[in-house]
């Protein structure tokens, strides 16, 4: 399923994967850790998480600054480390974002 791919260098991409814990992690680089804050949900107005790479400081990988953004850094000073994935909370699953919403929703991330 499609989703939106943010890496440390601000690039943001439409990447097609399986939501599967193996693929998850082929995709950051690492074991997985889901994050929900309250600005990804103001945002994007639904349940969005960032999976990221759960040891991104520990491996000193560069920090994520759209990540970050969404973490609100700068309130509590953890940053978010490493590249990252967006996912959707269906019930106790995770899935895409799906094809159409994903054009959409890197549209406005561009924009914004």
């Amino acid at each position: 399923m499609k989703t939106l791919k943010i890496t440390t260098d601000n690039k943001i991409s439409i990447i097609d994967l399986d939501f599967d814990h193996k693929s998850l992690r082929e995709e950051v680089g690492g074991y997985i850790e889901l994050v929900r804050t309250q600005k990804l949900l103001d945002y994007f107005k639904t349940k969005v998480v960032m999976i990221v790479d759960e040891e991104g400081l520990v491996k000193n990988l560069p920090v994520n600054t759209i990540g970050c953004y969404f973490y609100n850094t700068s309130k509590h000073g953890c940053p978010i480390a490493g590249d990252m994935i967006l996912g959707l909370l269906v019930g106790p699953d995770i899935t895409g974002l799906g094809d159409r919403d994903a054009e959409q929703w890197m549209e406005k991330m561009l924009k914004d």
